[in-house]
């Protein structure tokens, strides 16, 4: 008797933690769990100005009718992402009374936080990930931070992008991925970081023609979503939007801080980066 119920309880927990069987009621419950401790650290937690400020200033740059990326600047510097994110921020910009309305961003970035969440927990449902490595993606301190105490454009970007890696995963929605993948691209250029592996998805699926199509569809709707800057000034748009020369700080580093600073600043690391990921 004991044997049995101990069996089924082996059979129960295997159940949940390792199969499908339960993931969809688990991922809705984390969601749940995440809304709540998202709100909570927007009423607890004191926000961080780094940039959001500078993006306003950026932002009411552009809403003034300058269009030359090089005269686009802020507090903490130029303007250096793609027009998406002109366009996105410049919503954001009406929508919290010129930036002022701090808290009211924070609402805004929760719902991406928690949108972006709901993709992840799609494409791991797809991946068939088992629900023992979901309450993973709740404890990120980082993460939440990212979101909603700092109002960085990462995570509009990344929104896109897993909308466009979700989009690879269901033949019904996959020739959407292109357009998804340049919509993060838009907002901020690392997400071109993607398309090596976006290639060779469409490549596997669809075969060299709809790789070809894909790329022009990613190259198209760039110009048309920066078609005002790309008008009026597209070298320096090109320069400043998509500026692949340009050198990153080693104190804004984390993942890469035990290198030290004279390895990272190297033009050697960046080729050995770039040439690692393709």
């Amino acid at each position: 008797m004991i044997r049995a119920q101990t069996t089924r309880v082996r059979a129960l927990v295997h159940s949940v933690l390792l199969t499908q069987q339960f993931f969809v009621p688990i991922a809705l419950m984390l969601l749940v769990v995440e809304a709540i401790l998202t709100y909570a650290i927007i009423q607890r937690v004191s926000y961080t100005e780094i940039d959001w400020q500078t993006y306003m200033q950026q932002v009411h740059g552009v809403l003034s009718g300058e269009r030359n990326y090089t005269k686009l600047q802020g507090d903490t510097g130029p303007l250096v992402y793609p027009a998406g994110f002109v366009w996105i921020y410049s919503l954001l910009c009406a929508l919290t009374n010129n930036g002022t309305h701090v808290r009211r961003a924070q609402y805004v970035f929760m719902g991406i936080y928690l949108a972006t969440q709901a993709l992840v927990l799609m494409i791991y449902r797809r991946a068939r990930v088992p629900p023992l490595v979901l309450p993973l993606l709740v404890v990120s301190k980082r993460l939440h931070s990212i979101f909603v105490l700092r109002l960085f454009n990462d995570p509009v970007a990344m929104l896109f992008a897993y909308a466009a890696v979700l989009s690879m995963t269901r033949t019904g929605i996959r020739r959407w991925s292109g357009l998804l993948l340049s919509l993060g691209i838009a907002v901020k250029m690392n997400v071109q970081l993607l398309l090596p592996g976006a290639a060779f998805v469409w490549w596997r699926t669809g075969g060299l023609r709809t790789t070809v199509v894909q790329l022009v569809v990613v190259a198209l709707s760039q110009v048309v979503i920066a078609a005002p800057f790309v008008y009026a000034f597209p070298h320096e748009y090109v320069a400043r939007a998509f500026e692949y020369t340009r050198q990153f700080n080693f104190v804004w580093t984390v993942n890469w801080r035990f290198i030290g600073d004279r390895v990272f600043a190297s033009h050697e690391w960046a080729l050995i980066l770039a040439a690692a990921h393709i």
